[in-house]
């Protein structure tokens, strides 16, 4: 099963195609058009699901399936978490809840970008299993925590995950600790001098055996189109 997170700064319908040479099966994409957008402007994206949310039309939280998997939004979804969404991916012999994430600013600058991400985590925990995965654009990192009106930390954050049997897929395999990345996901306005790991892909440690492939997309191939990276995933499928 392949999975691609990838932030694409806006017009997903005119860059989607630089992913589907990858042949994903899930693709979550933050600042992408909501289903409506899409057909009003006859761009669909050619899925077999596409759940979405946000607050404008062409710009929220959409997670996309294809090859026969298709997705839902539990009864359990809290719009409390706007952009934070727990969606259930499923085939004819498996099924997996996904939780997609994009943080974001807010007017109260204490609750933004990662206090988001922690108290949708503190909330839907309760649903995590052995096959749960998380990932998406968090927008934070652990070189931050001494910003002061940080409400939450990203560290408290990798700690609560952590408590509850998950590893970020970056740090297990490449040895690196929070917050001394060596790759970016993130070129802030596109500049090799603003670069930051930002974006991340959190799984259940029982699945690491499953994991055939993980990468960090290129600054020379994807930045013109955004300044985020993509994440691509390649796990083992198996029947449940």
């Amino acid at each position: 099963m392949r999975i691609v997170s990838w932030n694409c700064n806006g017009a997903f319908r005119n860059k989607y195609e630089m992913i589907a040479g990858y042949q994903p099966d899930v693709v979550v994409a933050p600042e992408s058009e909501s289903p409506k957008f899409l057909a009003r402007t006859e761009q669909n994206i050619p899925c077999s699901s596409h759940i979405w949310d946000g607050e404008s039309a062409y710009k929220g939280l959409s997670v996309f399936t294809f090859n026969g998997y298709k997705a839902y939004l539990p009864d359990f979804y809290s719009k409390k978490f706007k952009l934070v969404l727990p969606v259930f991916i499923y085939n004819s012999y498996k099924a997996f809840l996904l939780i997609a994430v994009w943080t974001k600013f807010v007017q109260k600058s204490k609750d933004s970008y990662v206090a988001q991400a922690y108290e949708a985590m503190c909330f839907y925990d309760k649903y995590f299993t052995g096959s749960t995965m998380i990932i998406g654009d968090f927008n934070s990192n652990a070189m931050w925590d001494d910003r002061k009106w940080q409400r939450v930390k990203h560290q408290a954050l990798v700690n609560k995950l952590s408590n509850d049997n998950f590893s970020s897929v970056y740090h297990q395999l490449n040895g690196e600790t929070q917050g001394h990345e060596t790759q970016p996901t993130l070129f802030l306005h596109r500049q090799k001098s603003r670069a930051y790991h930002i974006d991340y892909a959190f799984m259940h440690r029982s699945m690491f055996d499953n994991l055939a492939d993980f990468r960090v997309g290129k600054h020379e191939e994807w930045g013109q189109k955004s300044d985020h990276m993509p994440l691509f995933l390649n796990i083992k499928d198996r029947a449940s």
